[in-house]
């Protein structure tokens, strides 16, 4: 745990000494916090947020345990004695509640419905905080800690409104009306709080997260074939790839990454070692190259994992045991290089996995000016409804906040939603109410922000394959950009590579992971390892059609991008992976409150250009 924790804080820029670290490791155990991760990002959420960005110290340590930890034990508590009230005879029950009620200053929070989860990262020291004079809901607004029972304010941003119908709601497509109660839309529980924030102090205390200069925005997609972006002439087919190609792709994919993996492992001498097939008997240690596959149709486990090679007549597999290695992260379809035996020539006894190459850092950006994003992903409507009140919210913040650049990852209107599938009438096409959409985006947040659109093979009014062509408008905005997924483009010298597909819990979903470390590092590593925005072999059949053929020509990270977008259905986080800023906002629409993702980004100095802490701010907001 001490070595994990001082690789994180380093991660963040974060030197402590020896005392701090040994101080961190207490309280993990104390606590049992088993994810050093956790525990650093939770850290540096309390050090913004209370202590202006401090480096830990001691001190510091013991008032983040006294206003964190210490603040969730007693939240804890009163949940518990809460629940066992309501256990009790009615009569008793009623009088527990007005106890309760009369003594509700010792948990503010709780009459305002907002998240535990919330609480405990992000406003920690006001549970249980009884002299505390007041609470904030908003970057410039607070009521008092000891509100009236019958009033319940809202956040500023949220948007009021009433009733959804459709002659109210901006999004929602032509005819469509919510079944049943009009129903009063009101913020969701921490709307406008910030969930995550990664980078540098000082640059996130001072910026107003809007564009405070206007440059011309130049967009470059950097995924092409032939000097051609996916959708352009004829390569947009698909399905036209056969098994001989797949067999094709796979063995050259194998082939290029099976020589970087000989690079990182034997140097200079990579062209001189000769590797063993996978099912070769060996007495003696040996190493070889292959694909990991499972034996079935399910995730991996350990005994149901295969490592695949092949010569020029025939394929080959074995069987994996990894017993004897201390770690192990692999997930179908990556191609890894193992060292141990294989003395009955069914199973090989893995002794060393090697699956990261010399990967070159990103080139720092070049950009001439400071420059603020926003970045969103869907869906943008709840999965019982077309009223798109998540987007609606989304506006409104752009209004006050207006970025350089919008980023908006779909799926906008998904085939899969309850409504569409169950065959509503609406009176428009899908086609025209998503040009709808994008008109309505456009002309509340005006001319002056750039908005990048990343199609999504989920959506109703695309091809559902995957890669996925850009979505084509009929009518022209000259600051709008139609994308496909994925992309990787310069951006006035920023690279940022984005999908809108959940490539994060397809691999989590499918992997094999023994004591391997912080999951989303592992998961990012994948891709840039793999060099690839979906190298799981097979794809996940329920979600997406794959195409061999125009993934081979147009999914590919052949370098690392300063930024990358990845959408999850996992939890949101921020992660710098090889020196790149891994970025998931979230999605737009969730039941427990949407969220979507801001940074901003200076033009860095020579001095501190090799970290990217030093010129980004990014935070991950409650909608």
């Amino acid at each position: 745990m001490d070595a994990e924790l001082k690789q994180q804080y380093d991660d963040m820029g974060v030197e402590p000494s020896q005392d701090a670290v040994d101080r961190s490791v207490e309280l993990c155990i104390t606590y049992h916090i088993d994810d050093a991760a956790e525990f650093v990002e939770q850290w540096m959420a309390f050090s913004i947020s209370h202590l202006n960005g401090a480096e830990p110290t001691i001190e510091h340590l013991n008032e983040f345990e006294r206003k964190v930890f210490l603040a969730k034990r007693e939240k804890e508590l009163f949940a518990a004695n809460k629940k066992k009230a309501n256990k009790l005879p009615s009569a008793i029950a009623n009088l527990t509640h007005l106890n309760a009620i009369s003594a509700s200053s010792a948990n503010p929070l709780a009459m305002y419905g907002v998240e535990d989860d919330m609480i405990d990262d992000y406003m920690p020291d006001m549970i249980g905080a009884g002299t505390s004079s007041s609470i904030t809901l908003d970057e410039s607004e607070t009521v008092p800690s000891t509100p009236s029972i019958l009033h319940t304010p809202k956040a500023k941003s949220a948007l009021a409104r009433t009733p959804a119908r459709h002659n109210d709601a901006l999004f929602s497509p032509a005819s469509y009306s919510p079944i049943g109660t009009p129903r009063t839309h009101t913020a969701a529980p921490g709307s406008g709080k910030v969930v995550y924030t990664f980078g540098n102090p000082t640059l996130i205390s001072k910026t107003q997260w809007s564009l405070c200069t206007k440059p011309k925005i130049y967009v470059k997609q950097l995924l092409q074939h032939n000097g051609e972006c996916l959708g352009m002439s004829s390569n947009g087919r698909y399905m036209f790839d056969s098994l001989r190609e797949k067999a094709e792709i796979a063995g050259d994919r194998v082939f290029n990454i099976g020589r970087s993996l000989c690079q990182k492992v034997f140097g200079e001498d990579a062209e001189d070692y000769a590797l063993a097939q996978v099912d070769v008997h060996s007495q003696d240690t040996i190493k070889t190259i292959g694909t990991i596959f499972s034996d079935y149709d399910g995730p991996l486990d350990p005994s149901s994992t295969l490592l695949v090679g092949s010569d020029e007549m025939s394929c080959r597999t074995v069987r994996l045991n990894f017993s004897k290695t201390k770690s192990v992260g692999v997930f179908p379809g990556q191609v890894v290089m193992v060292s141990g035996m294989n003395p009955k020539g069914d199973i090989f006894m893995v002794e060393e996995l090697f699956t990261e190459q010399d990967l070159k850092p990103p080139t720092p950006p070049s950009i001439a000016e400071q420059l603020c994003f926003v970045i969103a992903a869907g869906p943008y409507t709840q999965d019982d409804d077309l009223v798109y009140d998540p987007l609606q919210d989304l506006v409104v913040y752009l209004k006050d906040h207006k970025p350089n650049v919008l980023i908006l990852c779909g799926p906008f209107m998904e085939a899969e939603h309850k409504l569409i599938s169950d065959n509503v009438t609406l009176a428009e096409t899908f086609e025209i109410f998503f040009e709808k959409m994008i008109t309505g985006i456009v002309e509340a947040v005006g001319g002056d922000t750039t908005i990048l659109v990343v199609a999504s093979h989920r959506d109703a009014n695309t091809d559902c394959v995957y890669p996925t062509m850009p979505i084509s408008l009929k009518k022209i905005f000259p600051n709008v950009r139609m994308l496909p997924d994925p992309s990787l483009i310069d951006l006035n010298g920023l690279t940022i590579g984005m999908t809108s597909t959940d490539i994060l819990d397809h691999i989590f979903y499918n992997e094999l992971q023994i004591n391997a470390g912080d999951k989303v590092k592992r998961a990012v590593n994948y891709l840039l390892n793999q060099k690839s925005f979906y190298p799981l072999s097979p794809p996940k059949e329920d979600e997406m059609c794959y195409d061999s053929y125009l993934a081979n020509k147009f999914t590919n990270i052949d370098q690392i991008p300063n930024i990358l977008i990845l959408p999850s259905s996992q939890k949101c986080f921020l992660r710098v992976v090889n020196g790149c800023l891994a970025i998931n906002p979230g999605r737009l629409a969730d039941c427990s409150g949407g969220t979507f993702a801001r940074f901003i980004i200076d033009p860095p100095t020579p001095k501190g250009e090799q970290n990217i802490y030093n010129f980004v701010g990014c935070q991950v907001r409650k909608v």
